[in-house]
């Protein structure tokens, strides 16, 4: 895998030096592949052996999107790709920008998030292009952006799905929001708090504050054994959703509990352990593969066959983004966001991307979030989608 990841990281540099031709729709790949830090002036690979760590995820993405682009070239030329490497030198914002280098562009898919998705942004507004921002779950305080699509929702979407499935599924269970003190875990929970006061349908939980050492024990106080507990795991930070994750773990009347996690918990390994298997486990996650997926099976013999390991989850999104916004972007001219004219360029999930209005009476939305949010349960090493 080392070895082979080397070769595409070499490759890829040369494709970036010498450019690519154009083809009917030009997509410009905006990530980051800290290329300036593993080749020198002469484009010479500089650090021998090793492998540059944080450029994975960007090349990644860029391997997914190049067999979006070869897939929907098999026939006829449709589509050309030109990457840029936002942590380079010359592919840099500012640089592009100078030297007009994005004004050709046809569309914009970004993997890229703080003021390198800002300035995109902008972009996209003023110069009309639309820009897929693909992985940042969040909308920067932009506004009158209608070109802007987040396909990452952000924690509010989340939230409001939890919100939801509460009252469906446990009406009347004994719900405990449990977090840790600090600005950032009760950002979340006003949050949902405001939600639940807005809605129609409102439920009942209590809020639990843990310590920084806490264990099961600590939460035990806040359980009714008499009924089904609900234990909400209200932080976004990945140590208390490991910390939580091994203290539910450990409390032996599991038939009680039903657990809920923040995004991101879709990755985490931890909660795929035989310790965890009697309870059940919910998340939400905006990415989820189908079990047996028939294309996804594909993927993952071809990736390992050539890698000796499993395809990455940055590497399915970027082929399902850039494929199915490709397609629709060459088939129709514009970004269409619904109805069964983009049903045929799904790959894995279904993206429901609706207009954000932050003034109600705008005629312009804000921008396109992707709506489509999937509550999965774990439960015996199972995921389901719920």
């Amino acid at each position: 895998m080392k070895k082979t990841s080397l070769l595409f990281f070499a490759l890829l540099g040369m494709a970036l030096a010498n450019g690519q031709g154009k083809k009917n729709i030009r997509v410009g790949l905006f990530t980051s592949l800290y290329l300036d830090s593993a080749f020198d002036q002469s484009g010479q690979y500089k650090l021998q052996n090793s492998f540059p760590r944080m450029a994975i995820s960007g090349l990644e993405f860029y391997e997914g999107a190049v067999m979006a682009i070869d897939s929907i070239n098999h026939l006829v030329p449709k589509v050309s790709m030109e990457v840029f490497d936002i942590q380079s030198k010359t592919g840099s914002i500012s640089y592009l920008l100078q030297n007009k280098k994005i004004d050709s562009l046809d569309i914009i898919i970004a993997q890229a998030s703080g003021s390198d998705y800002l300035e995109l942004a902008q972009i996209a507004k003023e110069k009309n292009i639309p820009m897929v921002s693909a992985t940042y779950p969040n909308d920067g305080g932009i506004r009158e952006s209608p070109m802007v699509f987040i396909a990452n929702p952000k924690i509010n979407s989340h939230l409001q799905v939890i919100h939801n499935q509460l009252f469906k599924k446990w009406p009347d269970a004994n719900v405990i929001w449990f977090k840790r003190t600090g600005t950032a875990d009760d950002k979340i929970e006003s949050q949902f708090r405001e939600l639940n006061a807005g809605s129609v349908y409102r439920n009942k939980f209590k809020t639990a504050v843990l310590n920084p050492e806490f264990k099961m024990e600590d939460l035990v106080p806040f359980l009714d054994t008499t009924k089904t507990n609900v234990l909400v795991a209200g932080s976004l930070d990945d140590n208390f959703a490991l910390q939580f994750a091994r203290a539910i773990s450990a409390y032996p009347k599991k038939g009680i509990i039903q657990v809920i996690g923040m995004p991101g918990w879709d990755g985490m390994k931890e909660i795929q352990g035989k310790n965890y298997a009697g309870i059940p486990i919910y998340f939400t996650t905006s990415f989820n593969i189908p079990s047996g997926h028939q294309w996804a099976a594909q993927v993952d013999e071809k990736t390992k066959s050539i890698t000796g390991v499993k395809p990455s989850v940055s590497l399915i999104k970027g082929f399902e983004l850039t494929f199915y916004f490709a397609n629709i972007l060459y088939t129709y001219g514009q970004i269409k966001t619904e109805g069964p004219e983009v049903k045929p360029f799904k790959v894995l999930n279904d993206f429901d991307f609706r207009p954000v209005k932050w003034a109600p009476m705008s005629a312009t939305p804000d921008y396109y979030e992707n709506k489509r949010i999937y509550f999965i349960r774990r439960l015996n090493g199972v995921s389901t989608v719920q």
